[in-house]
């Protein structure tokens, strides 16, 4: 039994409040949810790599006498938020997370992985 004082358009309205599904005309040259998954997962790889370049830069500097700390701080700190940022674009499932705000964690994780060392390098003063 329905209710007659319901209209198509408060019935398309209801179906209109409920969450967004995935874009049924996504661009063919986006990269799929699989996909950006891999790339964080390689990310932390990366991370590791950064976290390497970053000891050496910092044992390097304290040897010669010029780390002062500043900076290393915030290359540690961007490296450990690459890290969190990482894992959400690995780990959330789809539910939780759109796919734009994937790509965003994980562009977020390589340029934090990457201001690390940057980072430590430019700290001579």
């Amino acid at each position: 039994m329905t209710d007659s004082t319901m209209t198509d358009s408060t019935m398309t309205g209801s179906a209109a409040s409920a969450p967004p599904g995935p874009d049924p005309n996504p661009s063919p040259f986006a990269l799929s949810t699989k996909a950006v998954r891999v790339f964080a997962g390689i990310g932390l790889l990366f991370l590791l790599f950064a976290c390497g370049i970053f000891i050496i830069v910092v044992l390097h500097q304290s040897y010669s006498g010029g780390a002062s700390r500043a900076l290393i701080e915030q290359g540690q700190w961007a490296m450990s938020l690459s890290f969190f940022a990482g894992l959400i674009g690995l780990c959330l499932p789809e539910v939780c997370l759109s796919h734009r705000a994937r790509v965003v964690a994980v562009w977020s994780e390589y340029g934090l992985a990457l201001a690390g060392p940057i980072l430590a390098a430019g700290d001579f003063s």
